[in-house]
């Protein structure tokens, strides 16, 4: 009786064994995740078409573009951080009866931000920006002796910003993204140019290694 039991012990032991990790899991709903993995850093190079204005009502948006490189940190499969550094520029043209000239306000931006992953398809993103500017020139206005567009010293400056996004992944390692931001500096209340700016971005992303693939 005993020889009988072992031996039957062994036959469940062996055949339990042999259905694997997946079928346990469907089963008992135990056993390893085989879509829990995750990729702990990922890196992607993106362009940006961008379409945003100065504030208010006295400017239209015009098309224009960016690009850049950023780094992105999972802490799990749902949650993660991203940082980097984006080349970006706003363009606008003056709606006023006495000014029809066009701004062209060019930053480095450098990224702080959640992500949150609801699947591997979809992701979501906000966070801060820190906007360091580059150069401000406008169409019309004219240093006459050095020629130079470009406006004095002071009257654009870095700016505070933030960021909300989503993410899709149409194919491999290409997303598609679309973001609403805002960037904001104090003005003199009297001037025409303002340091804040709002609008959306279209975005390309190519990810370095694919974020849908296992890792080794």
């Amino acid at each position: 009786m005993k020889k009988k039991f072992l031996f039957v012990f062994f036959l469940l032991s062996s055949f339990i064994y042999s259905q694997g990790d997946d079928l346990l899991l469907l089963q008992y709903n135990k056993g390893p995740d085989p879509d829990g993995f995750y990729r702990k850093w990922n890196f992607d190079v993106h362009y940006l078409t961008v379409l945003m204005k100065a504030k208010g009502k006295y400017s239209n948006p015009a098309l224009t573009y960016g690009f850049g490189i950023t780094a992105q940190h999972k802490f799990s499969k749902t949650f993660g951080i991203r940082s980097g550094v984006s080349y970006f520029n706003i363009r606008y043209k003056y709606d006023l009866s006495d000014n029809e000239s066009t701004d062209k306000i060019t930053y480095l931006t450098i990224p702080i931000t959640v992500r949150v992953s609801p699947s591997r398809k979809l992701m979501f993103e906000t966070g801060f920006l820190y906007n360091l500017l580059l150069s401000a020139k406008n169409s019309e206005i004219q240093d006459v002796s050095t020629g130079s567009f470009n406006y004095e010293d002071g009257i654009f400056k870095n700016a505070f910003g933030m960021v909300v996004a989503s993410q899709y992944n149409p194919w491999k390692r290409l997303n598609v993204s679309l973001q609403y931001r805002f960037l904001k500096k104090a003005s003199k209340p009297s001037a025409v140019q303002k340091n804040n700016f709002t609008g959306v971005l279209l975005g390309l992303h190519f990810f370095i290694f694919d974020p849908m693939k296992k890792p080794i």
